[in-house]
């Protein structure tokens, strides 16, 4: 089933007296249920397709939507606090509160139905990604990067979205770090039926993704190298 839709969505911007075109006329259907990698060189337009995606930036052309509806239907803050949820490569988090308080900061602010009390389910969440209580407890900078990644994920996950996206996820964690981060996105999409999107430079991550694309030209295309 279509999660996402973009349809003859296009981006650019002038550099100089020279008009750069980023993305160019891109069409494309995202479903639920499979984790998605998307590949290309820097300055391809990755990180702007993402942020197209996730309405922090508007299309100049074309459109997305979100279960049939576009996301200037939809509204663009509530869209983003209600409907999907991003992973950055920094994290992100709030440095002074501990890992609990960081998932409970964010499961105040979604209009989704949410299981209370909100601590329980933060807690009982934390340690399906690895993060047990002991831990949950402890502020964000007393965790290590990949901690904080989990964390990262596992706030991502607490407002009950179905769309899940993230930037170079694992730029800054090791080989050993990175593949248990890979597994958990698998597990978004295949487990959690979640439409989980990954921009990444990493060819071990478009490898283990459901479908791996590129993007050229300003279009997506299908990676041979990938998993499809």
């Amino acid at each position: 089933m279509t999660l996402l839709q973009l349809d003859h969505v296009t981006y650019g911007y002038v550099d100089g007296n020279h008009k750069r075109t980023i993305l160019n006329d891109l069409s494309y259907s995202f479903e639920k249920g499979k984790f998605y990698t998307i590949l290309g060189p820097s300055g391809s337009g990755k990180t702007t397709l993402l942020s197209l995606i996730g309405a922090l930036e508007r299309t100049q052309g074309g459109k997305i939507s979100y279960e049939g509806k576009s996301l200037e239907e939809i509204g663009f803050v509530k869209y983003r606090r209600n409907k999907q949820a991003i992973v950055f490569q920094q994290f992100n988090l709030i440095p002074y509160l501990t890992a609990v308080e960081n998932i409970i900061n964010v499961m105040k602010i979604t209009d989704n139905p949410l299981p209370k009390p909100y601590r329980t389910t933060a807690l009982n969440l934390l340690d399906q990604f690895g993060i047990v209580d002991t831990k949950a407890v402890r502020s964000i900078s007393q965790l290590s990067g990949g901690e904080q990644q989990r964390v990262a994920i596992a706030r991502a996950l607490a407002t009950n979205v179905s769309l899940i996206l993230a930037d170079e996820p694992t730029g800054n964690l090791d080989t050993a770090t990175e593949k248990e981060i890979i597994s958990i996105f698998n597990k978004l999409a295949s487990e959690y039926n979640c439409c989980v999107i990954v921009v990444t430079h990493s060819d071990d991550v478009a490898a283990i993704s459901d479908v791996s694309l590129r993007l050229k030209d300003g279009k997506l295309v299908e990676n041979l190298g990938g998993s499809n």
